[in-house]
């Protein structure tokens, strides 16, 4: 299959720090190859494989990179990254991302019991054809125990907090805002994106709030209009609900994209920042959170 991306987001957080860790295969007819990216608040790791060291079992939640494994039971990773380099990139194509330091990344993470959504985050979606980008979620929480350590820094994490989703297709949105985000008993995700589909080019929604074991779920499919997307703010509206998030101290390390199946786009990331959060019903408050260790990643033309 050509032009064709598949990866996985795993988000880790803990009292010691917070991780995300991406595999991901990426086909097109100039080339196939599969790739590990590494974030913390500090820095982004990425590593290139041939397409030859990639093994997934999709029924089973399984991909291995070399040996390195991903899998819903936890991580196990072993490999030498190089940085990427900084400084403001948009919709750069081309040329060398990395920088001459290079870091070893070691050790495993065990995961809990995943806390899984009621069905696809995609809804009806997801049986329709020629979707350039089709997203998913896997865990809406879950536990995360054991080390990772870059060079000689270790991220220790005891009885700590996991994400999991994953997309696939050929083309990351041209223009979205995606945030994530825990709290006490809950977790949060909203993202809204320009979508191409059949000659035409709406804005879609896909997200949902985890509250006291209930699932608060919003989609285009289901109503959601998106009223508001700045790189700054993001307004969800859905019958009587409303979800405003707010972002502040926003900044990111680079992280590549998928264009055409090739991961020759540059984004920003940013694992650790400011945003506030507000769900209402009506007149009723039934989410307010100010969180600066939530995550946004982000490209919209003001």
């Amino acid at each position: 299959m050509s032009n064709y991306f598949y990866g996985w987001y795993f988000r880790c957080q803990g009292k010691n720090g917070t991780v995300a860790v991406i595999p991901a295969v990426h086909l097109s007819s100039e080339k196939r190859c599969c790739s590990i990216q590494v974030i913390t608040p500090t820095e982004s790791l990425y590593r290139e494989f041939p397409v030859c060291d990639l093994r997934i079992n999709r029924k089973r939640g399984i991909i291995q990179i070399g040996g390195n494994l991903f899998s819903r039971k936890g991580i196990r990773m072993g490999f030498e990254g190089r940085k990427q380099k900084a400084g403001k990139i948009i919709h750069e194509i081309g040329g060398d991302t990395s920088d001459d330091k290079k870091v070893w990344v070691r050790g495993s993470l065990h995961f809990g019991k995943f806390t899984e959504p009621k069905y696809d985050i995609m809804g009806p979606f997801v049986y329709i054809p020629g979707m350039e980008c089709r997203h998913a979620v896997y865990s809406m929480r879950h536990a995360v125990n054991g080390t990772l350590a870059l060079d000689d820094k270790e991220i220790i994490f005891q009885n700590g907090t996991g994400y999991m989703e994953g997309d696939s297709g050929t083309s990351f949105p041209d223009q979205y805002i995606w945030t994530q985000s825990f709290f006490p008993g809950g977790s949060i995700m909203i993202a809204a994106a320009s979508i191409p589909l059949a000659g035409i080019n709406f804005t879609g929604t896909v997200g949902f709030v985890f509250k006291e074991n209930r699932e608060y779920r919003f989609a285009t499919y289901l109503g959601a209009s998106v009223t508001r997307m700045r790189d700054r703010e993001l307004l969800i509206c859905q019958g009587r609900y409303r979800l405003h998030v707010r972002f502040w101290d926003l900044g990111g390390n680079l992280l590549k994209a998928p264009e055409r199946g090739n991961m020759t786009r540059k984004i920003r990331e940013d694992i650790v920042c400011g945003v506030e959060y507000t769900l209402t019903c009506g007149n009723r408050i039934l989410l307010h959170i100010v969180n600066d260790k939530a995550a946004a990643e982000y490209e919209v033309k003001e």
